[in-house]
């Protein structure tokens, strides 16, 4: 029903099955005629949006209401999404009504920060706003997802910057106590994440010196929290022999809950920036080896799993990779690719088997 107003408007009022739904004015009528008639054909189809919903409510408003369904969860996970809203998808798109965001103008805003920043920063400012969007979507206040569809350039994995193992001894001799060298030495054959690392407890190491890794802490705002494994997961990391012994003796003054590599006390965790800067970074450079940063141990662990003989999912066990397409697609330039000694391999397989065959034809 269309009624022409005193002031010349024209307000459609929106009746689906003899029951009111909601109204909106236009300065022209056949803006209204085209609304109702759009709108009748979404109530028909179940996608219609309550325009005082979509059209009044910001991105903002929605977003507040999406980042409260986090709260309980990791707290460097919740304090990155809030981040990402607060430094991306809020100057571009926070006063914005909901249900009235462009795919155009996303698209565009996602590649601009891919661009200037990184294709990862992208997708993790894009994630948030598409799951505000979503949230709006299940409350009946949007009926589509404009951050659908977009592609944005891949992300450049950095080169593994991986130590020998004559570098790992030479590290781990720089190093002020036999409590930091051993924590070079687990870091680099062990292969955990810092977090993982300074979690482990003396409880944490059995008796046969392998690393039961079941928390982790992690720090938000200057304030540590210990969680869960980034997968959710629990693993036992095997250590070399050599390392195992210095280990179990290091760690047999400790109590069972005491941190293995821990601050100035037993039961006080190791904060990152803090230790590469009084520890770590003046020893890498007393060793020769500056530029080298924890995640680089794990690039370590990981290229002397591979000359080793360790496969994929094997490295991606020993690593916590939930998925071994990570592994391979991080690590893949360590693996070898002799494919000559592959090929001479294959000949030996087929010459074997064809004098198999021969001498199986002649006897019969």
């Amino acid at each position: 029903m269309i009624d022409k107003r005193p002031n010349g408007t024209y307000r459609v009022r929106l009746y689906y099955r003899r029951r009111y739904v909601g109204s909106k004015t236009f300065t022209r009528r056949r803006d209204a005629e085209a609304w109702e008639r759009d709108s009748k054909a979404a109530l028909a189809a179940g996608r219609w949006v309550d325009p005082s919903t979509s059209e009044a409510v910001t991105v903002a408003e929605w977003a507040e209401l999406w980042l409260a369904t986090l709260e309980g969860g990791k707290p460097s996970s919740v304090a990155d999404r809030r981040a990402k809203f607060r430094l991306y998808v809020e100057p571009a798109f926070g006063r914005r009504p909901i249900g009235m965001l462009k795919h155009s103008e996303v698209a565009a805003w996602a590649r601009d920060i891919a661009i200037r920043l990184s294709p990862s920063t992208a997708r993790r400012a894009l994630a948030v706003l598409r799951r505000t969007i979503e949230l709006a979507i299940r409350d009946g206040a949007a009926n589509t997802n404009p951050t659908l569809g977009i592609r944005l350039p891949a992300q450049q994995a950095g080169e593994p910057r991986p130590l020998t193992h004559t570098e790992v001894l030479r590290l781990a001799e720089q190093m002020p106590t036999q409590k930091d060298r051993l924590l070079v030495l687990v870091a680099c054959y062990g292969g955990p994440r810092w977090g993982e690392l300074t979690a482990l407890r003396v409880s944490d190491l059995t008796a046969t010196g392998a690393l039961r890794l079941v928390n982790a802490w992690s720090e938000t705002g200057g304030v540590m929290h210990l969680g869960d494994l980034k997968t959710h997961q629990a693993r036992t990391v095997p250590l070399p022999a050599s390392v195992v012994a210095d280990l179990l003796d290091w760690a047999a003054d400790l109590p069972r809950d005491a941190f293995l590599f821990h601050a100035s006390q037993p039961h006080i965790p190791l904060r990152n920036n803090n230790y590469r800067l009084r520890v770590l970074n003046p020893a890498l450079e007393r060793a020769g080896l500056n530029g080298i940063t924890p995640h680089n141990f794990r690039d370590t662990c990981a290229s002397l799993a591979i000359q080793a003989g360790a496969t994929v999912p094997a490295v991606a066990a020993l690593l916590g990779h939930r998925d071994p397409s990570v592994t391979l697609k991080h690590y893949a330039s360590l693996f070898p690719t002799d494919l000559d000694a592959v090929a001479n391999r294959l000949d030996q397989a087929l010459t074997a088997a064809q004098q198999f065959e021969a001498k199986r034809a002649d006897s019969s």
